[in-house]
């Protein structure tokens, strides 16, 4: 049941592009990778202004993206949404834009929450430093990577499921000792 559930997360997550939560493994070495070493025509400065009953417009996701040759953690928080004739929309800010300081406040390394905060903070101005790159793009492929290599091990237990099920009608084997299919030894292709 639980795995059904995970696999149906992953399969919508994948098509749609959301989040998937990432925590690094307890224990391990990583670092940071920095966001701000981004060219300067990459950077944008955004000032955004409202009225106290406005919002400014816009929403944040933020994950952690492991690099796989390297022991790094690149976390990022970027814009997954604008919303029409908005601040957001007015002041340039865009879908896919990573955020990388908030009133001037270098946000690497903040938990979500925490710049949800300090936006929710700001009061009625707000200055967004933002880079505009392939952040949401590796996002939703290693969620996408993630689904797949899901999706990969459930065929391969399907797979070996059916080859049991021949080699017991086969070789008329009755048993319920799962032992005994090892030694079919059906490799991994």
């Amino acid at each position: 049941q639980t795995q059904t559930r995970k696999s149906d997360l992953y399969r919508v997550l994948a098509y749609s592009g959301g989040t998937l939560p990432r925590n690094p493994k307890q224990g391990s070495l990583m670092k940071w990778r920095s966001l701000t070493g981004a060219s300067e025509h990459e950077k944008k400065v955004i000032y955004l202004e409202k009225q106290d009953t406005e919002t400014f417009g816009f929403e944040i996701q933020t994950y952690g993206l492991h690099h796989r040759n390297e022991n790094e953690m690149e976390m990022c928080t970027f814009v997954c949404r604008v919303r029409d004739n908005s601040s957001a929309e007015l002041g340039g800010l865009k879908r896919g834009d990573t955020l990388t300081s908030i009133n001037g406040v270098c946000v690497q390394g903040f938990r979500h929450r925490d710049i949800v905060e300090l936006i929710k903070s700001s009061g009625n101005t707000l200055s967004l430093e933002t880079v505009y790159g392939s952040s949401i793009r590796r996002a939703e492929l290693e969620t996408r990577l993630l689904y797949l290599k899901q999706t990969l091990q459930e065929k391969w237990e399907e797979y070996r499921s059916l080859m049991i099920q021949e080699q017991r009608l086969v070789h008329g084997i009755v048993s319920n000792d799962p032992n005994i299919y090892d030694t079919f030894k059906i490799g991994r292709a």
